[in-house]
Formats: C-alpha cells, sequence, structure tokens
C-alpha cells in the first residue's frame, strides 16, 4: 500500500514533468517541432512515391481465411487489382465460399486450407505449385485467425490452444510451406496480426499471446529473407467488427470452471461481457485493412508495420493507446489502461 510520501513524491514527480514540458514548450520549440512533423510527412510520402509499385496483373496472391472477415474483403478487392486470387477458406461449402465462388473469373480460385492441420496444407501447397506454374508465388497473406475473450482462469486449456494453433501456429505451418514459392518469386509475406499485438490487456490473453507471438515470428523471417528479396509486412487493424462464437467459448468456460474460480467469477460476470463483446461494435466495414495489404503487396518500399485504426467512433482508442505505449512505463500504462478498459470481475 503506497504510503502518504510516495503519494507526494508521485504529484511532485507528475508535477516537474509538466513544468519541464510547460518551459520548453516555447515559441521556437514549438515552430522547430511544427517543421520537423511536416518534413518527416513529406519525407514519407516522396519516399513511397519515389520507390514506385508493383503491378499485380497475373502475379498469384494466397490469402488464409476468406470465409468472412477481413480475408473475404481482401479476396474481392485483390480480384479487382487484376491479379490471380487463390482465396483458401475453412468451409468449402460455407457462404463466403459460395460467394467468392459466384465472382466467376478465371482469375479467382477458392480452395480448402485448415491452417491447423499439416495435412490440410500440404495438399493446398501442391494445388497452388501448379497453379503458379514455375513463376513462383507473389504473395501470402496470413490472414486465417480466432478469437476468445475470457480472463485467464475462465478461459480453458482447449481454448488457449486452439487459438494458438490457427493465429500463430497456422501462420508458421503455411509460412513455412509457401516459402519456397514465394522466394522463387521474390514476392511478399503479409501477416495480418491486430493492435493487441502491440499491447495488452484483460479478458484477451488467449488472443494477445498468439498475435504478440506473430509480430516477433514475422519479424524474424523478415530478417532471415532479407537475403532473398522476400519482404515481410506486418498488417495491425484496430476496433473493427467481426467477434464471432462468444456465446459457445462462455458455455464452455463456464462447464469447465471449477468450484474455487466460480467462487471468484460468477455468471453474471461472463452475462456482462457477452453484451459488451457482442454487440460487433467497432468500425463496419474492412476497406481501411484492404488498402494497407494493398500497400504492402504493391509497393517497392512498404513499411515494415500498418497500424490500422478502427472503431466506429472518431478515434481508434486501442490504436491510440497502443501508439503511447512505448512512450510510458509499464506502471504508467497500466493505469492508463485500467480507465480505456476496466476490469473489475470480482463478486
Amino acid at each position: 500500500m503506497a504510503t502518504p510520501l510516495v503519494r507526494v513524491l508521485e504529484v511532485g514527480v507528475v508535477g516537474v514533468a509538466l513544468l519541464t514540458v510547460y518551459c520548453a514548450l516555447t515559441t521556437p520549440t514549438v515552430l522547430c517541432l511544427t517543421v520537423l512533423v511536416v518534413l518527416w510527412a513529406v519525407y514519407r510520402w516522396e519516399r513511397k512515391r519515389a520507390a514506385g509499385t508493383v503491378p499485380l496483373n497475373d502475379k498469384h496472391v494466397l490469402i488464409t481465411g476468406c470465409d468472412s472477415g477481413f480475408g473475404f474483403a481482401f479476396a474481392k478487392h485483390a480480384h479487382g487489382l487484376g491479379c490471380h486470387v487463390i482465396a483458401t477458406v475453412l468451409r468449402p461449402d460455407g457462404q463466403g465460399a459460395k460467394e467468392l465462388r459466384d465472382v466467376s473469373s478465371s482469375r479467382m480460385t477458392v480452395l480448402p486450407l485448415d491452417v491447423s492441420s499439416d495435412e490440410s496444407v500440404r495438399k493446398c501447397l501442391e494445388v497452388v505449385r501448379g497453379m503458379c506454374n514455375g513463376a513462383g508465388l507473389w504473395g501470402l497473406v496470413n490472414n486465417a485467425g480466432q478469437q476468445v475473450v475470457g480472463d485467464v482462469e475462465l478461459t480453458t486449456m482447449s481454448q488457449y490452444l486452439r487459438v494458438a494453433n490457427v493465429n500463430l501456429f497456422g501462420m508458421v505451418r503455411t509460412t513455412r510451406a509457401f516459402l519456397p514459392l514465394i522466394r522463387q518469386a521474390k514476392g511478399r509475406i503479409v501477416n495480418v496480426t491486430s493492435v493487441r499485438g502491440r499491447m495488452h490487456a484483460p479478458y484477451q490473453a488467449a488472443y494477445n499471446i498468439t498475435k504478440h507471438g506473430a509480430e516477433t515470428f514475422s519479424d524474424i523471417v523478415r530478417l532471415e529473407m532479407r537475403q532473398f528479396g522476400v519482404k515481410v509486412v506486418v498488417i495491425e487493424p484496430g476496433d473493427f467488427s467481426g467477434l464471432k462464437r462468444i456465446e459457445k467459448d462462455f458455455e464452455e468456460m463456464w462447464a469447465e470452471a471449477s468450484d474455487d474460480v466460480k467462487k471468484v467469477y460468477d455468471k453474471e460476470h461472463l452475462d456482462q461481457m457477452l453484451v459488451g463483446f457482442g454487440e460487433g461494435i467497432g468500425c463496419p466495414t474492412m476497406t481501411p485493412v484492404s488498402k494497407a495489404i494493398t500497400e504492402a503487396l504493391t509497393s517497392e518500399d512498404p513499411e515494415f508495420r500498418y497500424l490500422v485504426d478502427g472503431s466506429s467512433g472518431l478515434i481508434d482508442k486501442y490504436c491510440m493507446v497502443a501508439r503511447v505505449k512505448p512512450f510510458l512505463s509499464d506502471r504508467l500504462f497500466d493505469r492508463i489502461l485500467h480507465h480505456v478498459i476496466p476490469y473489475s470481475p470480482r463478486k
């Protein structure tokens, strides 16, 4: 418990810090910072323009997780760019697969793929190798993912393992399998992670640890593939709609929870989370993510990471918090996070 002296010192530290910032913000300082920001923005714009773009005409791009969400939206978007889209789906008879097949184009191919299965990845690889016809695979968009929300104790081990086998090891599995074709084309690997890969948050343990792992995996692949001319880009979507099967997950959590856990978390806690997370609040359109993936595949000099703001409001609070996190201590960040994402599950 903090003593009165600790409280006084905390106030003193914050006060001196604010006073220092206030004293530093003289007119010359503000002017220099403004010029710096403008120069940096112009530099980034000019660098991208000078680098140029790669046309996707006749190039093959494979996208995982096209049943719905980002994968489904980008499959349609990529087809409009003129490339050969290989849209992989978990449910070949599902609505998403049907709509993609209804495109009725020789440049849209829908293939079954379960990224959690070695055998399914192997079969898909054999088909894709034949389709590329010696030209290699220009783009692999690792988009397939699952999400589970729930407290650390309530989330079951089977849920932890299921999410990890898709979000993290599914990405590893497909990347390892298709790397020879990507290397042959000197193409791109685009890994869709999340803003959650930059920050931690309550209720998100199973999901967040896979996204942090996917970020690190992407960095390592980028370093190792640089000598082969292969670029690796990370897409980090913010607050977008699309959470599925949440009620079924909560039923599984409560059924497997021990008596000790149920003494801490009551059923009402899960019901409140069901309302909060089940409303699907977030940016309703996937267009910003599709644009970021497009730039990752077509820019001669893409960024290593694209943090893509979502939200149904003016500001994506998760992306905003993720951007300031590197400049804050863990203690201060946790305090801010408790205001942004309150956590109080106790009875």
